[in-house]
């Protein structure tokens, strides 16, 4: 059973900007690896997170891209992208209503958020109200691994309810995360509420362990349940 999807729409394998890959040569690896493993499209995530990264911009993210999809090497017949990972901060509601023209999106008019570890975006449910206001439609990143959720599963509901898709790690799928984790990819799973499932890679390790892992039975069939596989 193939894990790694033809379209990976989460990674990080952009180098030098975030906390992903580091060196162009390891993200060139990556990429030759997942072409190899099936991967023809790749969309380019980059972390956009204030807080952390405060001096990197969409322009900068544009920069670095460019340069570096000039060095795919052109056999590997890959199409890319570039969007980014938008951390749901105080205040990004705001950007989405007003500026939402500024933000790096899918082909499609998708755009990929997160929240944090360690605690939920109070102003998530307004942040997609205003991306759905303006033309955008999210996905947000990981919900397993967003472990207070286990808490408050019928949440996910609301959130998908409002026109929210959900996007699964397959890093989550070898239990990294914890039991709580384990429990919310279950109960989503269970109820077909996820909607695509990438990477999210950062390091050549971490393929090593998604190409390695080989998930059992019953985890097979919620995925193929799920995904429709």
């Amino acid at each position: 059973m193939a894990l790694i999807q033809t379209s990976d729409i989460h990674n990080h394998l952009l180098p030098g900007v975030d906390d992903g890959f580091r060196h162009a040569a390891d993200s060139l690896q990556a990429i030759e690896r997942m072409a190899a493993a099936g991967v023809s499209e790749l969309v380019f995530t980059p972390h956009m997170n204030p807080d952390v990264y405060p001096d990197v911009t969409e322009v900068r993210h544009r920069e670095v891209y460019e340069e570096f999809r000039r060095q795919i090497p052109a056999g590997l017949s890959l199409t890319t992208h570039l969007a980014a990972e938008y951390m749901v901060v105080k205040g990004f509601e705001e950007r989405a209503a007003s500026r939402a023209d500024e933000l790096h999106v899918f082909p499609d008019r998708s755009i990929l958020v997160e929240m944090s570890y360690y605690y939920r975006s109070q102003n998530l449910e307004q942040t997609l109200f205003e991306l759905n206001m303006a033309g955008l439609k999210p996905i947000l990143a990981h919900p397993e691994r967003y472990l207070y959720m286990a808490d408050c599963l019928g949440d996910f509901d609301k959130i998908v309810g409002m026109g929210c898709r959900l996007q699964m790690n397959l890093m989550s799928l070898t239990g990294t995360y914890g039991k709580e984790s384990i429990k919310i990819l279950d109960h989503l799973l269970s109820h077909g509420m996820y909607s695509f499932m990438a990477t999210d890679l950062h390091s050549l390790g971490q393929l090593d362990r998604i190409l390695d892992f080989k998930p059992g039975f019953f985890l097979k069939r919620k995925l193929r349940k799920c995904f429709e596989l």
